[in-house]
Formats: C-alpha cells, sequence, structure tokens
C-alpha cells in the first residue's frame, strides 16, 4: 500500500484504463522495437537524459543518418561530428563525449556487442553498465527493462513527482524499490503509464487534479480539497 492507502495494483489498472501508451513517444522503446538492438537503445537513453523524448529523437536520427548508431562507427567518429549531430538538444557536449567513450569502452571491453554485457546475471549487468562513464542508476534501468525484462523500476522526474504526490516519497532507490516489490510481471508498461500519467496529467505546473483518474488515491489532491 501507499501512504495513500490505495493499492499500488489499483493505480496502475485505474491509469492503464485512462491512457494507451504510445511508443512513438518514447524514445527507447520506439528504437527498441524497431532494430531490437540494446546498444541504440542505450545511446537513445542518454540523448533523453534531461531532454524530451521528441527533441532526442531528432538528435538520434541525425545521429543515425550521419554517423551510424554502432560502436565502431560512434568509436571512430571524430567528436565533432558527433556533436554537430546532437547539437540541437541539451548538454551535447557532454553527451557526444559520453556516447564516443562508451561506444569505445564497448568495442575494447565487450567486442562491439552490448548483449555481451546484459547477458550477465542482473546484478552483474547493472553494475557494469552504472560503470561506463554518464551512465547512472535510471539509464542503466531503462535498458536492463526495455531490452531484457530485467526486474528494475526505472525513476524518472515524472514519476518521481506522482510518487510523492500518492504519498510514496523517498530518493530514487527508494521509489524504485517501492514499485518494483508492489507490481507484478509487467514492469516497463507500468513505468511507461506512470510517465504518461506525470506529462499529461500529473504536471509539475498546474496538475489536472479535478480530472485525474486516481485523484481518490492522491495525498497532493486530498490536502487542496481540505485547503
Amino acid at each position: 500500500m501507499s501512504e495513500s492507502g490505495c493499492d499500488p495494483g489499483y493505480i496502475i489498472k485505474k491509469l492503464k484504463q485512462t491512457y494507451k501508451v504510445e511508443p512513438s513517444e518514447f524514445l527507447a522503446l520506439e528504437v527498441w522495437y524497431k532494430t531490437r538492438d540494446p546498444f541504440k537503445v542505450l545511446i537513445a537513453t542518454i540523448l533523453t537524459q534531461n531532454t524530451t523524448d521528441k527533441g532526442a529523437k531528432r538528435a538520434y536520427e541525425e545521429l543515425e543518418r550521419e554517423v551510424g548508431v554502432t560502436p565502431d562507427k560512434l568509436s571512430s567518429a571524430e567528436i565533432d561530428k558527433i556533436k554537430n549531430c546532437i547539437k540541437s538538444i541539451g548538454l551535447y557536449n557532454n553527451k557526444a563525449k559520453i556516447i564516443k567513450t562508451v561506444s569505445t569502452l564497448i568495442m575494447e571491453q565487450y567486442g562491439g556487442d552490448l548483449e555481451n554485457l546484459l547477458d550477465l546475471d542482473q546484478i552483474e549487468s547493472r553494475q557494469r553498465l552504472v560503470e561506463l562513464p554518464g551512465i547512472g542508476k535510471k539509464t542503466a534501468d531503462v535498458v536492463m527493462l526495455t531490452c531484457k525484462g530485467y526486474r528494475v523500476f526505472p525513476v524518472d522526474t515524472h514519476i518521481l513527482r506522482v510518487s510523492e504526490r500518492l504519498g510514496i516519497k523517498g530518493g530514487y532507490d527508494k521509489v524504485s524499490e517501492f514499485w518494483k516489490e508492489s507490481l507484478g510481471s509487467d514492469l516497463l508498461e507500468a513505468h511507461l503509464i506512470l510517465i504518461t500519467h506525470g506529462r499529461k496529467t500529473c504536471k509539475a505546473i498546474n496538475p489536472k487534479c479535478n480530472s485525474c483518474s486516481i485523484n481518490d488515491c492522491c495525498r497532493y489532491y486530498a490536502g487542496l480539497r481540505r485547503s
């Protein structure tokens, strides 16, 4: 139970009745469906860091067109060419360096195949992913959940906000653990549904509380009604 008293399964069920997950709204998911290539998903996820999926998609497509999103092509590409491809998004200088370095390490340590890392057990796979430069917990968890279905639960700013308003407080690890332990097998759909809810209804500014399908579970909404 969340502090709101609602069962997490009930919350996700209500949100599934409210929204339809559109792969085109999630770059990592769209890339996975189109390519089944974990490395491309990793690069797509790096591009979405602190950037909208829409903006990251333009950068990804430019990078694919001009360089090619493979470890060998990105590791051998000039850093300025990578920067030029992704300059439309925030932090592009830093992301270009991360992309080139990560690509080089995957070539050197995993034979150019990210599957060799992901085929390790879940704990070791995650540890090795977060050891790569610029790869934090969320990026690692997105790749592991999307590509391998591992029992991890990525948490972004939308999920943190939605969770806190529901009474599920804490940082990344606590919120991730709550949803992972509270839900059944389809963690990917739950992850995407919560993000969709955060984007479309439970917004940071001017949330649409009155029309929210789970406002009966929301401590934030209850506080508004009392005030």
